[in-house]
């Protein structure tokens, strides 16, 4: 039977948990105007502890009120006398205001403590800067714990299973009832090849989804009136909680849970919360993480840019391209971004293309990574591409703020037919124009994709001038190259090719280059 004094100390912690301190940190997003916590779940009347981190670049402050409270609205009400409101450094003057930080500079923090209310409900938090409290917001959430199980049974099975078997094709060797209805699996003494089944009864107060928790070693599934809501099958350790949940009536339901044992250790954990409760354990184990307590923000949803027929343009701060960085996804899975600062090729990758998600919420800051793989820069640092030297193995300019590449002029680009750019700049007296196409399918892993380029020279071209195609770890290959980076691996093919120290250099002069990458194994 189940050990009787486990539970009752156990039972005893969870009556205490509402006079430990619960700690969060709560940290600004960088040039997102958000929090990186959604959601914060306490019990009510519990101590509270707030590490509030501004790692931003703007002031931000930290503002708790009363359920129902128009945050947005309170916060804008402050422009009405905007004199008065900055002497109060932007906090309102309101009574529904309970708990608060001050307005933290940038890259400050603050311990803010505090009792949660007694009264459960939804808590909204808010920053009240002027303009902020339409995006940066978030819930304490007070609850009480929910009803355990009811009427708990268990049937206790022998065997040797990699995987939950299914339990009503066999015999169980006893069965019995839970007496404190919490859930265990050291029923007996057995320690390896045994399962076990407990079915119970949950009380549920309100109509509305309901969350499940669970955490196993080795496999197990929980059931509520025969539906499968969550499931962790398998041989594996209890390192990750599980999650489900489902849309359940008022009233009583079946809960149902399967477990097995293969070796190793015993470990079984479950839970259950509601909307209107606290995350409540049915196991007597508990998971290290069960209290977390916490709903962290994603960055933001996904904006995944999907290239069908035609190419697919975006103009941002993109990883390897710079501030002024042109992305170009093309039919195919074949990507590439070209620079307008340094008026080269700089970042190619096959598959997804990009996600627009960074740039297009809020203040849209920092440089978005390309979305597929197999990605490449293919001459490392931004640099030009055409470079006046004595010795091609000699290192290339590097940016400077104030003269940028010297020479250089970025005359734009256009697009064909196809919306395919062709991309246009000046050095000197000299002309260039590039344009790109894309073969094969970049989105298989076993497809053989290739970027074509072709750069068109006009003018004249002074003396000892380079084109670099590619730098780094570079190797010959008969008439092409290898160029090896971070695990991606380009065939290049260019007339004229030659290797210069690290640099993959051909004689600049007035005609065509043409350029193959084909990402190879």
């Amino acid at each position: 039977m189940i050990r009787t004094a486990f539970a009752l100390t156990f039972i005893a912690a969870l009556s205490a948990s509402a006079e430990e301190t619960a700690v969060f940190t709560v940290q600004t997003m960088t040039a997102q105007m958000k929090y990186d916590t959604a959601e914060m779940l306490v019990a009510p009347a519990q101590p509270v502890k707030v590490v509030f981190v501004n790692g931003d670049d703007l002031p931000h402050n930290l503002v708790f009120c009363q359920p129902g409270t128009d945050t947005a609205a309170m916060a804008l009400k402050q422009m009405e006398r905007p004199d008065e409101a900055l002497k109060r450094n932007w906090l309102p003057d309101d009574p529904r205001i309970w708990a608060h930080s001050k307005m933290l500079n940038p890259h400050e923090k603050q311990e803010i403590t505090f009792t949660a209310p007694e009264k459960p409900g939804s808590y909204p938090y808010v920053c009240t800067f002027p303009g902020h409290a339409m995006t940066m917001r978030g819930e304490l959430k007070v609850a009480p714990a929910a009803d355990g199980l009811k009427n708990l049974q268990f049937a206790l099975y022998l065997g040797n299973w990699k995987n939950l078997p299914d339990f009503s094709t066999l015999t169980p060797h006893r069965s019995g009832q839970v007496e404190d209805n919490r859930i265990a699996v050291k029923l007996d003494d057995y320690k390896n090849e045994f399962g076990v089944v407990f079915t119970g009864k949950l009380n549920v107060p309100k109509k509305g989804a309901h969350r499940f928790y669970l955490a196993s070693d080795d496999g197990a599934r929980i059931l509520i009136d025969g539906k499968r809501v969550v499931e962790s099958d398998g041989i594996h350790p209890a390192s990750t909680i599980q999650e489900g949940s489902v849309n359940l009536e008022a009233g009583e339901h079946t809960f149902r849970l399967e477990y097995f044992q293969a070796a190793g250790n015993i470990e079984l954990y479950a839970a259950y919360k509601s909307a209107t409760s606290q995350i409540t354990p049915f196991s007597i184990w508990l998971h290290p993480n069960w209290k977390s307590g916490v709903k962290k923000q994603r960055e933001f949803d996904p904006i995944p840019l999907v290239v069908k027929d035609e190419p697919v343009i975006y103009r941002n701060f993109i990883e390897g391209a710079g501030n002024r960085g042109i992305g170009v996804g093309y039919p195919g899975g074949v990507n590439m971004a070209w620079s307008a600062e340094s008026m080269n090729l700089a970042v190619v990758w096959r598959g997804a293309f990009i996600d627009a998600s960074r740039h297009w919420n809020s203040r849209g800051g920092g440089h978005q990574p390309p979305l597929g793989y197999g990605v490449c820069r293919p001459t490392g640092e931004v640099t030009p591409a055409l470079h006046i030297s004595s010795d091609p193995a000699s290192a290339w300019p590097v940016w400077d703020k104030v003269k940028r590449y010297e020479g250089f002029q970025w005359k734009g680009y256009s697009l064909d037919a196809k919306r395919s750019p062709t991309f246009r700049y000046t050095w000197g007296e000299v002309e260039v124009t590039e344009t790109y196409a894309g073969q094969g399918d970049g989105n298989k892993v076993d497809g053989v994709p290739v970027l074509l380029r072709t750069v068109e020279i006009r003018g004249k071209v002074p003396a000892n001038a380079w084109y670099r195609l590619a730098s780094g770890k570079v190797i010959a290959q008969g008439e092409a190259f290898i160029v090896e980076q971070g695990g991606t691996r380009l065939r290049l093919t260019c007339a004229g090719a030659r290797l210069a120290g690290s640099n993959l250099v051909v004689a600049a002069q007035p005609g065509t280059l043409s350029i193959r990458y084909e990402w190879v194994p």
